[in-house]
């Protein structure tokens, strides 16, 4: 097998893999909007996680159910810098039958963002796969 082939596999596996995980993050997060419920919320507490890539933030919010029920629940999506601060009111989404499944009602705190990043981080190294192939045949 060729350099040239062997980056153009290398390049357009890893743009197919980052495009799947992409795909599966946007289509969860339009899923959980979908049947999510909508609530104000009071950001209580702010839990750090630290990792080898840096450290991401993941709010615990209180908020009251459309059944009058009270909840606390930390989202499920952290980031740097943190998405809203203790003390804040943000608008949260919230899965009605579980609803300590939470997350804040943005492109970010929604996995909506990270999603498209993932896609389109994909589509390029694809393309560029591609490019290389298309490149060495003319």
């Amino acid at each position: 097998m060729s350099q040239t082939a062997l980056i153009t596999l290398i390049l357009s596996g890893i743009g197919l893999v980052f495009g799947l995980i992409g795909g599966g993050i946007t289509m969860n997060a339009r899923e959980f909007r979908r049947r999510a419920q909508r609530a104000r919320g009071l950001v209580v507490g702010l839990r750090a996680s630290r990792s080898d890539d840096g450290t991401s933030y993941y709010p615990t919010i209180r908020f009251t159910t459309v059944y009058g029920q009270q909840v606390e629940a930390e989202t499920t999506f952290g980031s740097n810098p943190p998405p809203a601060r203790p003390g804040e009111e943000v608008t949260v989404l919230y899965d009605p039958a579980r609803p300590t499944r939470i997350r804040i009602d943005s492109a970010a705190g929604s996995g909506t963002l990270l999603g498209g990043i993932f896609l389109a981080v994909g589509i390029v190294l694809f393309t560029a796969g591609a490019g290389v192939a298309l490149a060495q045949t003319f």
